[in-house]
């Protein structure tokens, strides 16, 4: 019991784990469909400010776009994205826009991003974007029937299994 209680104690003084590095809002993305993105970037190093973001999309993925809020500035150069801007002081967050197109089956997606600091320092991130599978007519065809024999036929085969033990059981050793 009071090994219990100090795990409990532990996991409540540990930090929550990243809370506050960047992160998508949506956390997902649909196969094939141009989704747009907010990118929420914190400044998480005390006493400088962040200048300068650097997005770079996994392979399979196209960035349609970027959008800066004011005082900051977007550049597409294929699958990468750099946000230029005014300092964005420690503690602060800056949201950046981002449209792209997964051309790629569904899963967690790597993300890395540069964040560029006043005195030259970089920092790298990976963030994970879920891609769900895709939607409509660009969905993959779905077999529910087939679905359904084969869960009819499992269920048979865990009835049988269990008929059959119940019967070996009753016999006694002498019948065996």
């Amino acid at each position: 019991m009071r090994c219990l209680a100090l795990v409990a104690l532990a996991l409540l003084a540990l930090p929550p784990a990243a809370s506050a590095h960047i992160s998508f809002s949506p956390p997902f993305v649909s196969a094939g469909m141009d989704t747009r993105l907010e990118v929420s970037v914190p400044n998480e190093r005390p006493g400088h400010a962040a200048v300068a973001v650097t997005m770079t999309a996994p392979a399979g993925f196209e960035v349609t776009d970027a959008t800066a809020p004011p005082g900051w500035t977007a550049t597409v150069d294929g699958e990468r994205v750099t946000w230029k801007g005014r300092a964005l002081a420690s503690g602060a967050v800056v949201r950046l826009g981002v449209g792209v197109v997964a051309r790629v089956r569904a899963g967690a997606a790597p993300v890395s991003f540069d964040q560029r600091y006043d005195d030259g320092e970089v920092v790298r991130w990976t963030t994970s974007l879920s891609v769900l599978p895709a939607a409509g007519a660009s969905a993959p065809a779905e077999h529910p029937w087939a679905a359904a024999v084969a869960g009819a036929v499992g269920l048979v085969v865990i009835v049988a299994t269990l008929v059959g033990r119940r019967r070996l059981r009753r016999r006694s050793l002498q019948e065996r």
